[in-house]
C-alpha cells in the first residue's frame, strides 16, 4: 500500500558518497519484509531507504461466556487463532440453557498485538416452574392433587415435604 507506518528518520551532516546502512524498525503489529537492512552511498539528493512490513496474521481473540455478577464461566472459552492486526471481527452470544443473554448480543473488536477479548454476559432464567406429584408405589397412579410452584429461578435448590394422604404411608424419601 505505501502507507506510512512510523514517521520518517532523517540524518543530517552526511558526507557526498559515503556510505551508510540502516535497519528496519519493529513497529506493532507488522512484520519486516527482507532486505531489513540496506545500505545506500550518499548522493547530492534522492537519498532514502525504504523499508516494507507486512501486518502480523498470527494473532488472536477469545470470546467468554460469563455469568453475570459472578463472572462464573458458563461455557468453554473461544479461542480463535490466524487473526490479522486491525482486522475487525463479529462475535454473537450463544445460546446456553438455563439462562439469557444480556445485550449487547452481539460485539466487534479490532485485533490488536494482545488482549483480544470479547465477553457476553448471561443472567439465570426466572419464573419458571416444578410439579410435585403424589403416586401410589408400584401403579403410579396419582393419589392426591399434584402441587405447582412457580417462581423460581434456574439452578435454585428446592425441597418438598411428602404430604399425609389418608389410607397410605409415606415411603421413603419424604424429603426431595
Amino acid at each position: 500500500t505505501n502507507a506510512v507506518l512510523a514517521d520518517s528518520k532523517t540524518v543530517t551532516g552526511q558526507t557526498y558518497l559515503s556510505e551508510v546502512t540502516e535497519n528496519a524498525i519493529e513497529i506493532k503489529g507488522y512484520n519486516k519484509v527482507d532486505p531489513t537492512t540496506q545500505s545506500i552511498t550518499i548522493d547530492v539528493e534522492n537519498n532514502i531507504i525504504n523499508f516494507y512490513y507486512t501486518k502480523r496474521t498470527d494473532l488472536e481473540y477469545t470470546v467468554k461466556y460469563l455469568e453475570q455478577d459472578t463472572n462464573k464461566a458458563l461455557a468453554e472459552n473461544k479461542v480463535v487463532t490466524g487473526q490479522t492486526y486491525l482486522a475487525e471481527v463479529t462475535e454473537s452470544a450463544i445460546d446456553i440453557k438455563g439462562y439469557t443473554k444480556q445485550d449487547p448480543t452481539t460485539k466487534t473488536i479490532t485485533i490488536d498485538v494482545e488482549n483480544n477479548e470479547i465477553v457476553f454476559y448471561y443472567k439465570k432464567v426466572e419464573g419458571l416452574s416444578y410439579t410435585v406429584k403424589y403416586l401410589e408405589q408400584g401403579t403410579n397412579n396419582p393419589i392426591a392433587e399434584e402441587k405447582t410452584v412457580d417462581g423460581n429461578v434456574y439452578l435454585d435448590e428446592v425441597t418438598e415435604n411428602a404430604i399425609d394422604i389418608p389410607g397410605y404411608v409415606k415411603q421413603e424419601p419424604a424429603t426431595q
